[in-house]
């Protein structure tokens, strides 16, 4: 009887052990739903390289026109895939993955004062 006794205490134990797992894992999928699931965003279009050239000259004349912000604006408004994109088209030596958009916005300034200094006529 000893023997019974000592394997239906095991099968109590592994019981209890079995009905705090399920109560934990209860509690994890309570968490799981609470916290609101992220949406995939919609694949974003990317324009043309020639489509992006173009929007560079645009904000270069708008730089050369009033001031850097409107070239900051267009920057922060843009996605990173759209950034890369645009400065990959445009040779801006800009690795999106790594700099923030304050830090772009920096590197497109620099190089179209650059831009600017370079195809200002000599007086």
């Amino acid at each position: 009887m000893n023997k019974i006794e000592t394997i239906k205490k095991k099968i109590e134990r592994i019981e209890e052990l079995l009905a705090e797992i399920k109560s934990e894992l209860e509690a994890l999928s309570k968490e799981g739903e609470a916290k609101p699931k992220k949406q995939r965003q919609a694949e974003e279009v990317i324009p043309s390289d020639d489509e992006l050239r173009l929007e560079y000259d645009r904000l270069y004349q708008d730089f050369i026109a009033s001031s850097s912000r409107a070239v900051e604006e267009f920057i922060k408004g843009k996605s990173k895939t759209y950034l890369k994109a645009f400065c990959r088209a445009n040779n801006l030596p800009v690795d999106t993955t790594k700099v923030s958009k304050a830090g772009i916005v920096d590197i497109v300034l620099q190089w179209m004062a650059q831009r600017k200094a370079i195809t200002q006529k000599a007086t």
